[in-house]
């Protein structure tokens, strides 16, 4: 018992605790059923948990029973402190975990799972946490979707503070079809009915977006809010429900507020890379004002490169689009409504769109002489387009539109891709421009042939969209059709059904005439009616390079198909030039087939001659086939350089490169370059590769076997020659202007260039045995040499042989021309030549010589020096270099117009024997003048030797003949010579012209001048028994003298005198003939007698045994023989 009352306060305290147990228990039972009956009515509920330590409420898998809203959540806890037990208003924390909400606005709300939840607690949530929640809501204003929320809450004295963040977010504001995504953060107060976003911030991989802002909650509730952004352009544009395809990123600033009635958000931004319907546009700023209900405005300047900036305003509301441009270019929209815009030029005016209906007026301002830029075309003019979207229905009206390619009037209609109704007349200045704007824009290519040019014309197209009707008048200048290009065109071309007929009258420097048109499928005819053509330009047109020019007319038929191009007609011609050579009177027929040329039957006149036959040339197989005659063909019209007339043929058939065709020819009076021959004759073969014509020439040259080989190749693609010429000269007659020259000619000839001024070059090899010399008495023998030739210029590098005995070398440089030798310089060195200069003379002499020829002016000249001279020759006859071993005829030769200019010079050793005596001498002169006049300057003086007179042997003392006058040979002679005769010293003087001597004597002893005659010509001196002028003796013996010279000439005597003579001791005086021959250089006979009687001969021979020592035998008149010694010595 005192246990009992000892521990009595301790049982009751547990009867106390028993009793709390049980009725907390019963009051935990009886709010666990209450709480789980009311969650019943809208939620499924897993598990409801009541926890004393501490005190929370636990509910688990909690799952509204309505759709929408729906929520649900996979765990609920509710704690309370132990003191806030104490409070009549309970503050509590709650913990979502995994909430899931879900609400659609504009959906009906969902009525199942019974009425409202009413819970009636004393509990007030104080603070609370949100773990990986996840909320949906369908608003009006668009779509939100967060997932991944985590989010704190606490509620003290009616202020909320949230703190939210989302992993993921998708945002689709308003009829939006596209999502903004990305990470959101949020921190967001409220006092009282204002809302203070301080932070809304939505970041994804390549967006994002910070708002900031007040929202108050009234009667009408108030928006202030601020955003700066960087968006897809695609997301923005969508959020207002705006048409087209944008592309880049725009970032900027909005302004979202409704202060002054409906809400309004304005903003500006700023676009990079902007594209509108897939086409580029640059950078892009500009404003964005929308107004709730009404619409909004976009205000955009465009930058786009060095383009003008472009400015588009675009209004929108109540499902229409409207707006105005500035310099806006418009592709962005025709490519959104799928028509081609080939149009460079920028725009200015309105456009509309609603309910599908676009129409635009644009007015282009460009300058059209610009022309095109990039393949697309400026514009100036007025322009409405009317388009259908839905139906594809566009209308197009423009008056005095103005481009690059014309000026014209444009309307019509059409269905993209179904039909086309459309007119287009105007001034075209590039036809083919126009017609490609037109395939463009109706994104269609016209079946028809290509047309150029520039003028009027009239355009309908109507029918099938893909293969329209076309007709087509034109006139225009100049104009072109396919291949053709003319000056002036006019006529008309239908296309319907593939098929394309025509009429063209065409009038062009390089034809006229009328082209019937014809043109369907894969092929084409052209009929040409020519009245005037050029044989190039049809060729040309054929793509075919044949060497012949010139105009034509005729009949002739083009025709075009899947197997090429087909060319046939009848041509008539009254000159075409074949290679640069004018040929006449032209006919025949051509046909072009299978990429072959062929002339059927070809006639024409070629320089004087005639050429008939017929020819084909294939240009892809390389075949022939040739059968052409030529006669009478003068070659001189070719080339300035060549002479003579051909006749010739040329005949074979087969494949170039395989097979040659070849002929025969003959040539009458054939030269050229310098060459001259009476005739050449051979056989040719041609080739023909590649559009190049090859010939091969070998023959001979007549007179004489001088065969020669020759290679031409000629392109038809232009007015060229080239090849070479080798072969072997035999008869030097062809090249020489005079006859007899005997050797050979080796040479190697190349030439190109255009026929008329050929381009000559090569090598020439001489050799021979003699080349005479006109007017010269002396030939070139035994030579040699090499030259080089370029064009009419002649090289000699080097050239040898013999003149006169003595090798001589030279070298020169002739030029040809026209006429002949045009200039020329020879330079020749030689030495110990025997040269007989002039008539009746010899020498051994070294020197140089040297020809030079400019123009008609001829030069012979040269330094002699003679080792040599043997002088026969009279000094008063006139000097000539002819021959007559070389004779060239009696007609005037160039040589005798040949200029002289030579210099002889000896130092000892000329000798002069002529009927003045026998003289040693030196020399030193110069030869000037013509070989037909030539003139002497300069001067010869004796050293030693005898001159005759009166049949006396005077010994020189002194001698000098001077020859100063350039006009004439009239030489001064200054003479003074010795003589013994009996016991006379005899001195005999001559001074004076040769033409006009003065001779004086005088004797030792003295004797008059009568007797010293008289002792001269009797050999003894006489008594005067009379009385005789001795001027009449000495006058009569020069007259005498003068006679005897002449004689001695014609019978070829080295004396001969006819003296006067007194007989006996009478006074009668008669005359005595001398004559006198020279046997040998040193034995000479005299034969003297009296012409009065046949008695009195006197016959003297006197032989030179050496210098100064002689025998002399004489029989005198009474017949007489004596022999005499002399001995003859100078003191």
């Amino acid at each position: 018992m005192n246990f009992l009352k000892k521990r009595k306060g301790l049982i009751a305290f547990l009867v106390v605790l028993a009793f709390l147990y049980i009725a907390l228990s019963f009051a935990k039972s009886l709010f666990l059923k209450q709480l789980a009956r009311r969650l019943d009515r809208a939620f499924e509920v897993g598990e409801i948990r009541l926890s004393y330590l501490p005190p929370a409420l636990t509910i688990k898998n909690l799952k509204s029973r309505s759709e929408n809203p729906s929520f649900s959540l996979r765990n609920l806890r509710i704690s309370i402190g132990f003191l806030s037990l104490l409070k009549s208003q309970k503050p509590v924390t709650v913990e979502i975990f995994q909430p899931i909400v879900f609400y659609d606005a504009r959906a009906s709300k969902s009525s199942s799972g019974g009425g409202g939840l009413s819970l009636n607690l004393p509990l007030v949530i104080e603070s609370g946490y949100i773990n990986n929640g996840y909320f949906a809501f369908e608003l009006n204003q668009g779509s939100y979707e967060l997932s991944g929320v985590s989010a704190f809450f606490r509620l003290e004295s009616g202020r909320l503070n949230l703190l939210l963040r989302a992993n993921q977010s998708k945002i689709r504001p308003y009829s939006s079809k596209l999502l903004l995504e990305g990470a959101v953060e949020t921190l967001i107060t409220t006092r009282g009915k204002t809302v203070n976003i301080n932070r809304l911030i939505i970041q994804g991989d390549n967006s994002a977006v910070r708002v900031e802002g007040k929202i108050f909650q009234s009667e009408r509730t108030r928006v202030d809010l601020r955003a700066v952004y960087n968006l897809d352009t695609q997301f923005i544009m969508s959020a207002f429900s705006l048409p087209f395809v944008w592309g880049g990123k725009t970032a900027g600033e909005v302004t979202i507020s409704n202060e002054s009635g409906p809400l309004i958000i304005t903003s500006d931004y700023k676009t990079r890379d902007f594209s509108l319907n897939r086409v580029d546009l640059g950078s892009v700023e500009g404003q964005v004002v929308v107004e709730q209900g009404r619409g909004g405005q976009i205000l955009a300047e465009i930058k786009n490169g060095s383009r003008p900036v472009e400015k588009v305003i675009i209004t929108y509301g109540s499902g229409k689009i409207g707006g105005q441009m500035f310099g806006f270019h418009l592709d962005p929209i025709m490519e959104y409504a799928s028509v081609p815009w080939p149009v460079a030029s920028a725009a200015w005016g309105n456009f509309s769109y609603s309910q599908g209906q676009l129409r635009a007026t644009a007015e282009f301002r460009d300058k059209v002489e610009t022309g095109s830029v990039g393949g697309r075309y400026l514009f100036n003019g007025q322009t409405q387009i009317d388009l259908n979207l839905p139906k594809k229905d566009l209308k197009i009206q423009a008056k005095d539109l103005k481009s690059s390619f014309g000026r014209m009037v444009i309307g019509g209609e059409l269905t993209i891709g179904e039909r086309i109704d459309l007119s287009i007349s105007g001034q075209f200045f590039d036809i083919k421009a126009a017609r490609e704007f037109t395939e463009k824009i109706f994104k269609t290519t016209f079946d028809f042939p290509e047309i150029r040019g520039a003028g009027r014309a009239d355009v309908s197209i109507n029918g099938a969209y893909g293969h329209p009707r076309l007709h087509f008048e034109f006139s225009c200048s100049p104009a072109g059709f396919e291949r053709f290009e003319v000056t002036t065109a006019r006529g008309e071309i239908q296309v319907a059904s593939g098929l394309v007929t025509g009429k063209v009258y065409v009038v062009d420097k390089n034809f006229q005439g009328q082209l019937d048109l014809e043109i369907g499928g894969k092929q084409s005819r052209t009929r040409m009616l020519l009245e005037r053509g050029l044989v190039e330009t049809f060729l040309g047109y054929l793509k075919v390079n044949f060497p012949i020019k010139g105009p034509t007319g005729g009949e002739f038929f083009y025709l075009t198909s899947e197997k090429g191009v087909e060319f046939e007609g009848d041509f008539f011609s009254e000159e075409l030039f074949l290679l640069g050579t004018r040929i006449e009177q032209v006919k025949g027929k051509i046909i072009w087939k299978d990429e072959s040329l062929s002339f059927p039957d070809l006639r024409f006149n070629l320089n004087g001659g005639q050429v008939y036959g017929r020819l084909q040339l294939g240009f892809k197989n390389n075949d022939y086939d040739f059968d052409l005659k030529g006669s009478g063909v003068n070659l001189s019209p070719f080339s300035s350089d060549f002479a003579g007339t051909i006749s010739l043929d040329l005949i074979g058939q087969g494949v170039f490169g395989q097979d040659r065709p070849y002929g025969n020819f003959k040539i009458d009076k054939f030269g050229v370059f310098f060459l001259k021959t009476a005739s050449a004759s051979g056989q040719y073969f041609l080739n023909f590769l590649n559009n190049n014509l090859n010939v091969e020439i070998k023959g001979n040259l007549f007179p004489g076997e001088s065969n020669f080989e020759t290679r031409i190749d000629i392109p038809f693609d232009r007015d060229f020659l080239s090849g070479e010429v080798k072969g072997r000269l035999t008869n030097l007659d062809f090249l020489l202007p005079w006859k007899g020259a005997e050797g050979t000619v080796d040479y190697l000839l190349s030439f190109q260039g255009p026929v008329s001024s050929l381009d000559l070059s090569g090598a020439v090899e001489v050799k021979g045995s003699l080349i005479p010399i006109p007017g010269f008495a002396h030939a070139l023998n035994d030579f040699s040499g090499l030259a080089f030739i370029k064009n009419s210029q002649v090289s000699i590098r080097s050239f040898q042989g013999s003149l006169g005995g003595g090798p001589i070398q030279g070298s020169g440089e002739l030029k040809f021309g026209a006429s002949g030798l045009d200039s020329a310089e020879i330079r020749m060195d030689g030495e110990k030549m025997q040269l007989s200069v002039f008539e009746r003379t010899r020498s051994l002499a070294d020197g140089q010589l040297r020809f030079i020829k400019e123009g008609p002016r001829m030069v012979f000249e040269g330094d002699l020096e003679l080792k040599e001279v043997l002088w026969k020759k009279e000094f008063w006859e006139r000097l000539s270099f002819s021959s007559q071993a070389y004779s060239n005829g009696t007609n005037k030769s160039w040589i005798d117009d040949l200029n002289l200019n030579l210099r002889l010079r000896a130092s000892d050793n000329v000798w002069v024997e002529n009927s003045l005596g026998r003289i040693r001498a030196r020399l030193d002169l110069t030869i000037s003048g013509t070989v037909s006049n030539p003139i002497i300057t300069g001067e010869i003086e004796a050293l030693s030797g005898t001159v005759y007179f009166q049949d006396r042997d005077f010994k020189v003392i002194r001698g000098r003949l001077s020859f100063f006058n350039p006009l004439t040979i009239d030489p001064y002679l200054d003479f003074q010579g010795e003589a013994y005769v009996k016991d006379y010293h005899v001195l005999f003087t001559l001074s004076g012209l040769v033409s006009n001597l003065n001779p004086e004597f005088s004797s030792s002893p003295p004797l008059p001048t009568e007797e010293i005659l008289s002792l001269l010509a009797l050999g003894e001196s006489y008594q005067r028994r009379y009385f005789l002028d001795p001027t009449q003796m000495s006058t009569a013996s020069l007259i005498s003298y003068q006679l005897a010279k002449k004689s001695e000439s014609l019978f070829s005597l080295d004396r001969f005198r006819l003296d006067p003579f007194v007989m006996g001791s009478t006074s009668e005086i008669t005359a005595r003939l001398t004559v006198g021959k020279r046997l040998s250089k040193n034995f000479f006979l005299l034969y003297s007698t009296n012409l009065a009687t046949q008695r009195e001969e006197i016959v003297r021979l006197e032989w030179e045994l050496s210098g100064g020592f002689s025998l002399v035998a004489i029989r005198n008149e009474l017949g007489r023989v004596s022999f005499d010694l002399k001995l003859r010595r100078r003191f």
